[in-house]
């Protein structure tokens, strides 16, 4: 008996095992719409054609249902598998990271000096090896308008002339030398060719502009237009170069800075020299 019962117990340990097991893939099970929501659901390539393979039966598919395959984002090669499930598969090479591309250095400027230049927008005048001077920044307001008598307007200015004044009789920023450096850090203005340089003339208390007849479309007489040389040597910084022969007031206007509303001409970076450069 107890040979017989050991056996039994085998017997029922077997039958309990194999009840345990999955069930296996029945050929044809697979349908069009699971391969479909497989692909949606993000499931690799390589795991899609496997569990057609193991289905291992081939789809009649018309011209319709490719097409439609096509739509819902099934590859053709899930499609050629499904057409031919015994035909060897090949994985896909693993896709290359990306490129790192190397660190580019920042550019070198032109000029050592211009990383010197202060990070504040405006006119510095290079007073010494390396020593930035910042011109003050000036309001030019209206003194003489046509239609309006002022008694106290420059002599030699034209009637019918807009005339702008700076307030006060000469610039903090006393400059020298041949030629005159200067560095522009401009924040709104991407060149140099906004910037004009003017000589001023003298009036009491304040330095007078001749705008000529339409503030808004200055036109400066050629006496008071003085030249001067520009270079960009850092994105958004320009080197000034002026030669200046007599000691006077001058003023880096800014055209297209006028305010109508606030009843301005515009805004300059005044300087004054004191003393004759002689060649």
């Amino acid at each position: 008996m107890t040979s017989k019962l050991a056996l039994l117990l085998a017997l029922i340990a077997i039958l309990r095992l194999n009840s345990q097991e999955q069930p296996k893939v029945v050929p044809g099970s697979l349908t069009l719409e699971e391969v479909v929501q497989l692909v949606k659901a993000g499931v690799s390539e390589e795991l899609v054609v496997a569990r057609v393979k193991q289905n291992s039966k081939a789809f009649d598919l018309n011209s319709d249902e490719i097409l439609e395959l096509k739509k819902s984002g099934v590859s053709e090669t899930v499609i050629k598998f499904l057409l031919e499930p015994g035909a060897p598969y090949t994985p896909p090479p693993p896709s290359n990271p990306p490129a790192i591309s190397p660190s580019v250095p920042p550019p070198v400027p032109k000029d050592p000096l211009a990383l010197k230049v202060p990070p504040e927008a405006g006119i510095y005048y290079l007073a010494g090896k390396d020593e930035f001077v910042k011109l003050d920044s000036r309001p030019v307001v209206p003194s003489k308008q046509p239609g309006k008598v002022m008694p106290m307007l420059s002599a030699g200015m034209l009637k019918g002339h807009v005339i702008g004044s700076v307030v006060g009789p000469a610039a903090r920023t006393r400059v020298a030398g041949r030629p005159l450096v200067f560095y522009a850090r401009l924040a709104d203005k991407s060149a140099t060719d906004d910037l004009v340089l003017l000589a001023l003339q003298l009036s009491e208390n304040r330095r007078d502009i001749d705008f000529g007849k339409k503030p808004g479309k200055p036109v400066f007489p050629v006496k008071s237009v003085r030249q001067f040389e520009s270079g960009d040597v850092m994105q958004g910084v320009f080197r000034l170069s002026v030669i200046l022969d007599h000691p006077g007031e001058y003023l880096f206007f800014v055209l297209g800075s006028g305010d109508e509303k606030k009843g301005l001409l515009g805004k300059g970076y005044d300087f004054g020299m004191d003393s004759r450069i002689n060649e």
